[in-house]
């Protein structure tokens, strides 16, 4: 099959600069317009008192923009890990390879823009853990796993929009969606996915519940949820 087309930049992604709100519990901060990324698919808020964990660098509901950023933090950073090691393991080649490193890329610029917005409200990243276990096995192993993650943001961050209160960020957010969907489609294509790279018109969305239920069903997370 020929390889999928890797995911280019997002236009005038360097063109300005979005003002996060200021009020309690949150600091003003500027967050670059690459820095939304996949991470605000899971931005919104729950019902939920917590998510059960003492030593979670983040917790639910979110109620600040401080702690809705911390959360995209922490899922910026499980993306980056895995792609930074899935590229590391020497098992991906030709264009899963390169597609792999597009990716990293891209999760790995989010976790510094997050970064640079939260300043000194960004959780120490000592404090998250992940072990991927057998996953870097094989390319099909990563891939399988890759499809999962990149599905899961993308149903994420279609709830989500409805509950982000700046209307910078939720510009941002519809822009950074679409490339979500095509890391989706992407490893889709890979993995010969029934259906197809697009399956379907239209795309089931998430709350954060159910993205913190899918994270946690993967077993990858060791510290931090």
């Amino acid at each position: 099959m020929s390889d999928p087309m890797t995911p280019g930049p997002i236009p005038g992604q360097n063109a300005s600069l979005i003002t996060l709100p200021s009020g309690p519990g949150s600091r003003r901060h500027f967050l670059k317009l690459s820095g939304a990324a996949a991470a605000l698919a899971v931005l919104g808020c729950s019902d939920d008192d917590n998510n059960g964990n003492s030593d979670a660098v983040v917790t639910l509901p979110l109620q600040s923009d401080t702690d809705i950023l911390k959360f995209a933090l922490f899922l910026e950073l499980l993306e980056a890990d895995f792609y930074i090691k899935g590229v590391a393991s020497g098992v991906l080649s030709g264009g899963v390879a390169a597609l792999a490193t597009s990716v990293r890329n891209h999760e790995s610029t989010h976790v510094d823009a997050l970064q640079g917005a939260l300043g000194a409200d960004a959780f120490d990243e000592a404090d998250v853990g992940f072990d991927f276990g057998n996953t870097f096995a094989s390319q099909a192993s990563f891939l399988a796993v890759a499809q999962t993650l990149e599905e899961t943001g993308v149903g994420a961050y279609l709830g989500a929009l409805p509950s982000i209160q700046s209307k910078a960020i939720r510009t941002t957010a519809g822009s950074i969606f679409t490339i979500e969907a095509r890391h989706a489609a992407a490893f889709r294509a890979y993995n010969n996915a029934s259906g197809g790279p697009v399956p379907a018109a239209f795309v089931a969305p998430m709350t954060p519940d159910q993205v913190v239920a899918a994270v946690q069903a993967t077993g990858f997370v060791t510290r931090g949820l």
